[in-house]
C-alpha cells in the first residue's frame, strides 16, 4: 500500500500536456506588507488559485549524488565512529571533481563547502591522504572551514554569502549539526526548537537550489521499527528536513536507509573498504542479507547436520518466522532439502538420497566436521 509520500512523489512525475500557458505564473493576492502585529512587521502572505498549477512547469530537482542526495536539506544520522565523516568527505570530493562515490554513483560537479567543525587541518589532511593518496598529482578542489558561527550568530547568513559568491554552488556539508545549531539550554529542547533549527537551513537550500547535508547522531535505543525514529532529538528534526538518511550497523551488516519528500525510499547494503576509507553500495539490503543468511544456513547444516527451523533461528540469532520463510525458498531452489518432521538438511550428492536417515540422535555431541556429512553417517 502506498504511503502519503509515495502518492506525492507520483504526482510530481506526471507529465503534463503542453496545452495551455505553461509559463504563466499563478496570480497572487498579496497581503498588506505594511501591517504590523505586536510591533513587528508582518510578512506578506501570497495567495494563488490552485487551478493555476495545472499547467505550471518547474525545473526538475538537481540530483547531486544520484537519488541519494538531491537539492534540499538532508539529515544524515549515524552512531559515533561508524564512518559518516568518511562518507561525506568522499561525496564532497566527488562533487568537487564531478567524480564517483558510493561505488558507481556519479556526482553533479560543482562547488562544495565542507564545515568540518569537529576536525582540524592536521586530522583532515590525514583523512584526505587516506582517501586520495599522498602522491596523487592533483587533489580535487572544495572549500573547507573548521570554525563557523552558530546559526543564530550569523552562521546562516555566512552560508548565504558563500552561495552567492560561489560560481556553481552544489553542496554544503555541516559536520556536525550540534556545533552549528542554536544552543538550547539543558532540558529545553523540544519539537519547536528542533524544527526551527532545521527549517532555516531547509529554506536556504530551497531558495538557492543547493543540497545541504547536516551530519547528526542516532539515539542509543535500537528498539524502534522505523529507522527515522532513531535519529537523536525530537521528531521536529526529521519533520522539517526534506530527506533523512540513516547509516545503521548491525550484526547483519551496515545499511543506508533513506526517505524523503522528493525521493524514493531506499534501503541499501553498504560495505566499507578500510584500505581506501570509502563506502560502496553493494545492493539492496534485503537481498544482500538474504544471500548472507542463505550461506549461513548452508554452513550451519554442513557443520551441525539436519536442523529444525527453531534450532536454525536460535543458532543464527534470527526470527523464527523469517527463517521458516527462507528455508521454504531454499528448498524450492534445491539449495537444501526438507526431511520428515520439519527437519532441514543440505542436499545430498547424487546416489546418496536413499541413505537419508531421520534419526538425529547424537548430533548434539558431535559436529559435522568430526563425523562427515550427515548422509554418510552410520546412525
Amino acid at each position: 500500500m502506498k504511503t502519503v509520500d509515495d502518492v506525492e512523489r507520483d504526482a510530481e512525475r506526471i507529465e503534463l500536456s503542453p496545452t495551455g500557458d505553461s509559463n504563466r505564473r499563478p496570480q497572487s493576492d498579496r497581503g498588506n506588507g505594511g501591517d504590523k502585529a505586536n510591533g513587528h512587521a508582518r510578512e506578506p502572505s501570497e495567495i494563488y488559485d490552485a487551478a493555476d498549477l495545472r499547467f505550471q512547469t518547474f525545473p526538475p530537482l538537481q540530483q547531486i549524488v544520484g537519488e541519494i542526495i538531491v537539492e534540499g536539506l538532508t539529515v544524515l544520522a549515524a552512531r559515533p565512529k561508524v564512518g559518516k565523516t568518511w562518507l561525506m568527505l568522499d561525496i564532497a570530493i566527488a562533487v568537487g571533481a564531478g567524480g564517483y562515490c558510493l561505488g558507481d554513483i556519479q556526482c553533479e560537479q560543482g562547488d562544495a563547502l565542507y564545515l568540518a567543525l569537529e576536525d582540524n587541518p592536521r586530522r583532515l589532511q590525514r583523512r584526505l591522504r587516506k582517501l586520495l593518496g599522498m602522491h596523487k598529482r592533483e587533489w580535487p578542489h572544495f572549500k573547507v572551514a573548521h570554525k563557523w558561527p552558530r546559526a543564530d550568530q550569523g552562521g546562516i547568513e555566512q552560508l548565504r554569502n558563500w552561495i552567492a559568491g560561489a560560481k556553481n554552488p552544489k553542496l554544503i556539508v555541516i559536520d556536525v549539526f550540534a556545533r552549528f545549531r542554536k544552543l538550547v539550554p539543558a532540558g529545553k529542547q523540544n519539537y519547536d526548537s528542533d524544527y526551527a533549527s532545521i527549517a532555516e537551513l531547509q529554506t536556504l537550500a530551497a531558495e538557492n537550489g543547493v543540497a545541504i547535508v547536516v551530519v547528526h547522531h542516532l539515539r542509543k535505543s535500537e528498539a524502534d521499527d522505523d529507522p527515522l525514529d532513531t535519529v537523536s532529538g525530537t521528531l521536529g528534526l526529521t519533520a522539517a528536513a526534506d530527506a533523512i538518511l540513516v547509516i545503521n550497523k548491525t550484526a547483519q551488516g551496515t545499511s543506508l536507509y533513506g526517505r524523503g519528500r522528493d525521493v524514493d525510499e531506499i534501503d541499501k547494503a553498504l560495505r566499507f573498504d578500510s584500505d581506501t576509507a570509502r563506502w560502496a553500495i553493494i545492493g539492496e539490503r534485503a537481498e544482500v542479507e538474504r544471500s548472507d543468511q542463505r550461506r549461513a544456513i548452508i554452513k550451519l547444516l554442513e557443520e551441525a547436520g539436519p536442523q529444525a527451523p527453531k534450532e536454525i533461528a536460535a543458532a543464527l540469532n534470527r526470527k523464527d518466522g523469517n527463517i521458516r520463510g527462507l528455508l521454504g525458498k531454499m528448498v524450492k531452489n534445491d539449495e537444501i532439502i526438507k526431511l520428515e518432521r520439519g527437519v532441514y538438511a543440505i542436499s545430498p550428492p547424487p546416489g546418496n538420497i536413499d541413505n537419508i536417515d531421520n534419526n538425529r540422535s547424537g548430533k548434539q555431541s558431535e559436529t559435522q566436521q568430526n563425523r562427515g556429512f550427515w548422509w554418510d553417517r552410520d546412525c
